[in-house]
This record gives structure tokens, C-alpha cells and sequence, in this order.
């Protein structure tokens, strides 16, 4: 009796110790499971973060290194029909050739992973092109992305590196892969959608914008037809008055010289109380004055009505600096109080542009600068060529931008002026009229010391298509 229940103790303690190990075993299993979960969870997160599809692949590399080590590793995906594409390197160095499916690679793109102890004897074709000659253990595994089959291959110095439990393991590896690139594929098209969102209002508020600019053109150049005939009569009427004046002051000359003696004492008298002495010298000055006024009101006007001409918006051969005299005019006001104005103009080619729209990119430099003064400031306008390019650079001596600011001032709606200031639209068109006339503009700038704005544009001998 003691016996047996001695025996059957002995077989509980055995099933228990079974039960303990089995247990044990199931806990070691969960918590490389654990491990493992967490490092892919740590891709996933670092794969979401990634701005370009580069980034998203060197992020799979990296958790992919955690759970299997490898020299190198490639992702490739399909190309033209029975050919596999290098999408990615761990190495980031791109591979612009395809390789043909082998009977090697389809299994693995119809079948389960290979893990291969020394690639270098199967001695497939596309070995030379994708590894180095060294490399021995091959691990192959397929995955799915956007309906297709691709292909993962790691590569490692060592023979033997890689065995059947890797090939077993790295489907969860690949199941990763699909994870990420699936989740980072939608995370880009929300972010797509919102660039074009976003795209589609800057677009609306262009129309709106070039609309009110069309509107407002069409009534300045309306005011300024308006202003100009006034104008031209009180220019007419001035010289007539002139001249009139003129023939009155001979007259009292004259009439001097015929009175009798009797009545020049009357004369001179009347000379005296009504002085006409100064006609001929006060007047002139006057009507000289008058004059000059009104050819200032007329250049005005006219150059108002050349800024605004609606014909000037095609492709003309013509001098890309020709447009400062006109803008420094229209800006006259504003800068004869602010500012000195220096300007050195080289001798340039003539270049196909559109001098309506360079005026508007030199008129938003120049009040840029301007609205930059503390006081009295200076501008400096400089223009030559070099290399087949003309260069345009103003340059002040202004409050100057932050080194903070700077890469974001040709962003449109953005400013750092003062609310109400500005609307930051001003940069922004501006850089896109000089990208229009396949140029680039640049800013260099101090904090306190001014800014110069670089503008290089190609001398074009036809227009752009």
C-alpha cells in the first residue's frame, strides 16, 4: 500500500515538473513574443514618423536588424513582368538595375521563406549585381504591399548564419512590413489629401486675389485716363495763359512808348497804384512752375497707365531692368522721405520676359525695404551679367530677418510685420514670378544690418514653353 501511493506521488511530482517546464517554456516563448512585439512596435512608430518613403524603408531596416542581424539587407519590388526592382538598400545606396525571376525566387514569391547556408554555391545570375562577393547566408522571404508579391532578402559574411527557424521566423518580421507599409501608405494619403486641400485654397485665393488685382488695374488705368485729360487741358491753357500774359506786359510796354507826354504822368501814376512790372518776371516763373507740375502729373499718370496695360502680360524681348525707373517713380512718395536710392546698372542682354510682372516682383522688394527702415535708410539696386545669367540684387540697410524667419519668407500668408501690416502675399508672388521666368531668388540677412534679395534669371532667347 505504501508502495503504490509512493509510485503515484512520484508520478504527480513528474506530471507537475512536465507542467512547470511546459509552463516555463510557454513564459520564455510569451516573453521573446513580448520582445519581439515591442521592437516592431518601435518600427511601426518610427516608420509613421518618417516624412519620405527613404526614411520609411531605413526605419524597416533598423527593427529589422534587431530581430535578425544581417551585413546587408534589400527589399525589391515588381517591375515589368517576371523582373523584381531594388527599391531599397539598408545600405541606402540606390540600384537602378532590374533582375529576372529565377526559379530560386519564384518559390519564395509563391512559397514559404528560404533560408540558405552558402548562396555563393546555388551561384544565382542576380548575386553578382545585389551583394557583395563575400556574402554566404541568404535569408528570403515574401511579402505583400499594394497587391503585389515583394520580395525581402537579407544577406550575412557568415555561412550558416541564417537556418529553418529563421525562415520560420521571419514571417513575423514580413507581417510587419506589410503592417507598416500598409498603415504608412494611408497615413500619406491623408497627408496628400490635406496638401491638396490646402493647395486647392491657396488656389482659390490666387483667383480671388489676381481677380481684385485685374479689378483694381482696370480702375487705376480708369483714374489715370481720367486725371490725364484734365491734365492735358490745364497744360494747354497754362502755355495759352502764358502767352497772353506775354503779349499783355508788351502792350504796356508800348502803350508807354506812344502815350503823348502830357499823359504819360497819368500813365505812371496809374503804373504806380496797378504794378505790371512783374508780369514778364513773376509770371514766368509761375507758368514755369505750373508747367513742371503738371509734366510731373502727367508722367505720373502715364506711368500708371503703363503698369497697368493689360497687353504687357505677354513674353516680350526686352531689358529685365527696365522696369525700375518706372517703379522707383511709382514709389516716389514714399521713398524721397525714407531713403536714399543708389543704383548701378551693367550693361545686360536682352532676355524674353514679362515686364509687367518683374515690375511687380522689384515693386514688393523695394517696399519691403522701405517698411524695413528705422529713419533714414539706403537702398542699393545693382544689375549685371555673368555666365549667361543676369543678376538683380537690392539690397538695405534695414532692421534685417531672423535667422529663424528667414527659410520661411517666401511661404505665402507668411509675415513679420505687424498685424494689418502686411498680408505676406508679397514674397510669396514674388518667388513664384521669378520661378515663372525660370529663375531662383535668394535673401541674405543680419538682424539689425539690412537684407539683400539676390534675384538670378537666365537670358532666355525664346520664351518658355
Amino acid at each position: 500500500m505504501i508502495n503504490s501511493e509512493h509510485q503515484q506521488l512520484i508520478k504527480d511530482n513528474e506530471r507537475l515538473l512536465e507542467k512547470v517546464a511546459r509552463l516555463e517554456r510557454t513564459v520564455e516563448v510569451t516573453r521573446t513574443q513580448q520582445a519581439e512585439s515591442l521592437v516592431l512596435l518601435e518600427g511601426m512608430s518610427a516608420s509613421l514618423q518618417a516624412s519620405t518613403v527613404e526614411q520609411i524603408y531605413q526605419s524597416v531596416f533598423t527593427t529589422l536588424k534587431k530581430q535578425t542581424p544581417f551585413d546587408t539587407a534589400l527589399l525589391l519590388t515588381p517591375a515589368m513582368p517576371g523582373t523584381l526592382n531594388v527599391a531599397a538598400t539598408s545600405n541606402n545606396v540606390p540600384m537602378q538595375q532590374n533582375i529576372i525571376v529565377d526559379p530560386l525566387l519564384k518559390s519564395v514569391l509563391t512559397g514559404p521563406a528560404k533560408a540558405i547556408i552558402d548562396i555563393q554555391l546555388l551561384n544565382p545570375d542576380w548575386l553578382p549585381t545585389l551583394t557583395a562577393p563575400h556574402h554566404h547566408s541568404a535569408l528570403i522571404a515574401s511579402f505583400s504591399y499594394k497587391s503585389s508579391v515583394c520580395l525581402l532578402m537579407l544577406f550575412d559574411i557568415n555561412k550558416g548564419a541564417y537556418l529553418r527557424k529563421d525562415a520560420q521566423a521571419i514571417n513575423r518580421i514580413t507581417g510587419l512590413i506589410e503592417q507598416t507599409l500598409d498603415q504608412v501608405e494611408k497615413r500619406f494619403i491623408e497627408l496628400e489629401a490635406q496638401q491638396l486641400r490646402v493647395e486647392s485654397e491657396r488656389v482659390q485665393g490666387n483667383l480671388l486675389r489676381q481677380e481684385k488685382m485685374a479689378s483694381l488695374g482696370q480702375l487705376a488705368a480708369g483714374i489715370a485716363h481720367e486725371i490725364n485729360n484734365p491734365i492735358s487741358f490745364i497744360g494747354s491753357n497754362l502755355q495759352l495763359m502764358q502767352t497772353q500774359v506775354k503779349n499783355l506786359y508788351l502792350f504796356h510796354q508800348n502803350l508807354n512808348k506812344q502815350l503823348a507826354p502830357s499823359n504819360q504822368r497819368l500813365f505812371t501814376l496809374m503804373a504806380e497804384t496797378y504794378p505790371c512790372d512783374f508780369l514778364e518776371s513773376d509770371f514766368n516763373e509761375l507758368f514755369n512752375d505750373c508747367r513742371e507740375g503738371v509734366e510731373r502729373v502727367s508722367y505720373i499718370v502715364k506711368s500708371l497707365k503703363t503698369y497697368c496695360q493689360a497687353n504687357d502680360s505677354n513674353w516680350q524681348l526686352n531689358n529685365v531692368c527696365e522696369g525700375f525707373s518706372l517703379t522707383l517713380k511709382m514709389l516716389e512718395n514714399q521713398l524721397k522721405y525714407n531713403c536714399v536710392i543708389s543704383e548701378y546698372h551693367a550693361d545686360i542682354p536682352d532676355s524674353y520676359c514679362i515686364n509687367s510682372e518683374l515690375n511687380q516682383v522689384y515693386l514688393n522688394l523695394l517696399l519691403n525695404a522701405v517698411q524695413s527702415m528705422h529713419g533714414h535708410g539706403k537702398i542699393i539696386i545693382r544689375s549685371y551679367a555673368k555666365n549667361n545669367t543676369i543678376f538683380i540684387e537690392v539690397q538695405d540697410n534695414g532692421m534685417g530677418i531672423a535667422p529663424s524667419k528667414i527659410n520661411r519668407i517666401f511661404d505665402p500668408f507668411y509675415t513679420t510685420k505687424e498685424v494689418g501690416q502686411g498680408t505676406g502675399l508679397g514674397l510669396s508672388i514674388s518667388h513664384a514670378i521669378v520661378k515663372k521666368h525660370q529663375g531662383e531668388i535668394h535673401v541674405k540677412s543680419k538682424v539689425n544690418q539690412g537684407s539683400k534679395f539676390t534675384i538670378a534669371l537666365p537670358v532666355l532667347s525664346l520664351p518658355p514653353t
